[in-house]
């Protein structure tokens, strides 16, 4: 039922593109020019438009590298260059799924269907290696956060491969409520012991480079049990809280949080010196008022910005209503079958 109301909202992913590709008329060139547009027209307007206020403004280090930043590249510079990029370093997260999806949805809609699921283990077991590889090249006892090359691309290829697998896996014949006990009997608990053993390994100096290979891997399998129970809805205590509205507002908002959270230190920094008042950074206040600045800022950006241009996404739908509503005829029959 979440699925085929995801999909009467607009929103449909690649694999059900590629099936609409098959039963209707509709190209698959037509159906990713519609998913571009759609992801533009979410992503890019508040993020350039950040770009460019902070351009305006000169707040460093923006002009010496507007130019990583405007082609989604970020992360490439911070790999290469060995260096963070300020409060603009945030950005390489969203660089590198940019980067994924310039490609993903071209191999979605292309490639064999037999050898999709082959396609995305790669990708998985890509980002482990590379870790490793790129550990033994630094050679240094390094922390999580100094381990810049980490922001590579091929460094977030599991959590993104996962999720990609965990979408797969709820369009095969495999019944939803089946997958979700694999999930939970495998997938959460070895999870949990790589995560658990590859930080106590790092911790106590004994192997670090499992856990600069691993522990990412092992946070994205528990995350992928957490997607998919989300999915399915949490029920009881749980269920009522993950729904609180603050939380489903919050969520809601969270892209703009992400955007602008960086740069509220910056904000509140200058606004407490203008008043003469001490102001500590980092501290507990420091984390209050920025955290309240910045959900009013995104809250703001949602209602002003993001929703109004998001409302054009009704322009660029996947397909036709009478298809959208078949779609959740099957998606409901196969919700069915697991209640």
């Amino acid at each position: 039922m979440k699925l085929a109301a995801s999909e009467s909202q607009g929103y449909m992913p690649q694999l059900d593109a590629r099936r609409l590709t098959e039963t209707s008329p509709l190209s698959p060139a037509y159906l990713i020019r519609q998913f571009y547009i759609r992801r533009f027209l979410r992503i890019f307007p508040i993020y350039y438009l950040v770009i460019a206020i902070t351009l305006l403004f000169n707040i460093a280090p923006g002009r010496e590298l507007w130019g990583w930043l405007v082609s989604y590249t970020s992360n490439i510079y911070i790999t290469v260059h060995n260096i963070w990029m300020g409060v603009f370093s945030h950005f390489w997260s969203l660089a590198v799924e940019e980067q994924f999806y310039l490609l993903w949805p071209c191999l979605v809609m292309f490639l064999p269907k037999k050898w999709i699921p082959a396609a995305i283990t790669l990708a998985i077991l890509l980002a482990p290696a590379y870790r490793f590889w790129a550990y033994q090249i630094y050679r240094l006892e390094v922390s999580p956060f100094n381990f810049k090359a980490g922001t590579f691309t091929l460094a977030g290829l599991d959590s993104l491969g996962l999720g990609a697998l965990l979408s797969y896996a709820w369009r095969t014949k495999l019944t939803l409520a089946t997958l979700q006990k694999y999930l939970t009997a495998l997938v959460l608990p070895l999870g949990s012991f790589l995560y658990i053993a590859s930080l106590t390994l790092y911790h106590y100096h004994i192997k670090p480079s499992v856990f600069f290979t691993l522990n990412d891997f092992a946070a994205s399998l528990i995350f992928t049990w957490l997607v998919s129970t989300t999915g399915l809805g949490f029920k009881g205590a749980v269920g009522r809280f993950m729904t609180f509205p603050a939380f489903i507002y919050l969520g809601k908002i969270s892209y703009g949080i992400y955007i602008y959270h960086y740069f509220m230190p910056l904000i509140a920094a200058s606004a407490f010196d203008a008043l003469h008042i001490p102001y500590q950074m980092p501290s507990f206040l420091n984390f209050v008022i920025c955290g309240l600045i910045t959900t009013v800022v995104a809250s703001l950006s949602w209602h002003l910005i993001e929703l109004p241009i998001n409302s054009l996404k009704r322009q660029f739908q996947y397909s036709p209503i009478s298809t959208i509503h078949k779609t959740e005829q099957t998606v409901l029959k196969k919700d069915q079958t697991t209640t």
